[in-house]
């Protein structure tokens, strides 16, 4: 039996269905700042206002503060409030990751104050942002 044309074209269209972008998400890149110095090594999370729909986005910043959120493999940010995180990626393991000297203390202060459980900073993404400045104090 030769499949029908019209279950030929369900098929397709579900298929092309599954490969669209998520219109929730939005490309967030940027430059993570802590009183005004680019901070390396960051392990950062934006974690929407809603857990149960929504998922958490991370990314670690490289050496000049740089980053892009992604969740999984995919780049983006759920649109609506994050509550910003900041954390040192080795602290999970009781060590500290190594960082220049002349932005040790500040990556140190930014990773108490902005930590799990610590941080109340929350922003909105409602839009692609491909040059967030996210410039904490």
């Amino acid at each position: 039996m030769t499949p029908r044309p019209v279950y030929v074209a369900a098929a397709a269209a579900l298929a092309l269905a599954g490969c669209k972008s998520d219109q929730r998400l939005s490309t967030v890149r940027g430059v993570l700042t802590y009183k005004g110095q680019p901070m390396p090594s960051v392990f950062l999370r934006f974690e929407p206002d809603d857990l149960m729909s929504k998922s958490t986005s991370m990314a670690v910043t490289d050496a000049e503060g740089k980053f892009e959120m992604m969740i999984g493999n995919t780049a983006g940010v759920f649109r609506g409030k994050v509550k910003v995180f900041c954390d040192d990626p080795q602290a999970a393991m009781g060590a500290k990751t190594p960082v220049p000297k002349e932005v040790e203390e500040a990556y140190r202060e930014l990773c108490r104050k902005y930590g799990t459980g610590k941080s109340s900073h929350v922003i909105t993404i409602d839009k692609n942002e491909p040059d967030l400045r996210l410039n904490l104090e």
